[in-house]
């Protein structure tokens, strides 16, 4: 976002943040840096906060990148080291030919979280970023893990089999170069309310980084029913929060994920979309902070 932008944009959080309970973190934006992993993908992330501090690491979306937090940095704390990284396929990460099922996501993740030698890490993931981080969890034998959050996740995928065909053919018609078109209706399908317009152009700005051979990769590994086998796996807490105008994945997904995660519980978020992090930042780094404090 322009500096302008960011700024009014910052103190309207500020503002809100204070009546929430949550004080805003004074000081510079996140700081850049890249990974190689032993598979040999690089992957982009950013970090802030304390070196010492307990880690957080935050997953994004689909067609999103580390920017998907933008609004929720200032909100965290400097006593806590977060990294947003950024998931193959998207913004600065690399753009492999083939790897885009969720197990990919996960092993990429997981290389990431050896490669700092991150440990007693709280993962959240939005919702492609969320089914990367439930197979983090299932395969976490270094136990890295401490704590888990899923937002806008679901138990296999999108709700229903018709609306993930819709999401597949949708992915599937993407060319190069990516339709600024696609690229705002993509993002507006995942917000119920209105998002800060600085904000909202970097993130459809994120969706035309995705190169068209990533979105059909996606649109083919959309739905796994294995994996609601496997969510009896993670053992660490878990926080879930989900909007309930999202329209993507519904109440009966976090039933589902609430009855097969041993030590999960839900909240959720009245008159919220998908995007509920960019929609009620305030609201989501509230409840974020308050599960970090838990023990």
């Amino acid at each position: 976002m322009p500096p302008r932008i960011l700024r009014v944009v910052a103190v309207a959080l500020s503002v809100v943040a204070l009546l929430a309970g949550v004080v805003p973190r004074a000081g510079a934006e996140p700081a850049s840096s890249v990974v190689t992993l032993p598979s040999g993908v690089t992957l982009h992330y950013v970090v802030q906060g304390d070196p010492a501090g307990e880690v957080v690491v935050l997953l994004h979306g689909a067609g999103d990148s580390w920017h998907s937090y933008d609004l929720v940095y200032p909100l965290l704390p400097a006593s806590y080291r977060v990294y947003g990284v950024t998931l193959r396929g998207h913004g600065w990460s690399d753009h492999p030919s083939s790897g885009y099922a969720r197990e990919d996501f996960a092993a990429d993740i997981t290389a990431f979280l050896a490669a700092l030698d991150l440990k007693g890490v709280t993962l959240v993931g939005h919702s492609l970023g969320s089914f990367a981080a439930q197979v983090v969890a299932q395969n976490d034998s270094a136990r890295r893990l401490k704590r888990l959050v899923l937002v806008g996740s679901g138990p296999g995928g999108p709700k229903d089999e018709k609306s993930r065909e819709e999401l597949r053919a949708w992915f599937a018609a993407v060319k190069e170069p990516i339709d600024h078109v696609f690229a705002r209706d993509f993002q507006a399908s995942t917000a119920y309310n209105p998002v800060p317009a600085g904000f909202f152009e970097t993130m459809c700005a994120e969706v035309q980084r995705v190169p068209a051979h990533v979105w059909h990769a996606l649109g083919a590994t959309l739905g796994s029913a294995a994996a609601v086998e496997r969510l009896s796996l993670i053992a660490v807490p878990t926080l879930i929060l989900w909007g309930d105008k999202d329209g993507i994945v519904t109440r009966a997904d976090q039933d589902v994920l609430t009855s097969r995660i041993p030590k999960a519980r839900l909240v959720a978020y009245a008159n919220t979309g998908h995007a509920l992090h960019w929609e009620k930042p305030v609201e989501f780094a509230r409840d974020l902070l308050a599960f970090l404090r838990e023990r």
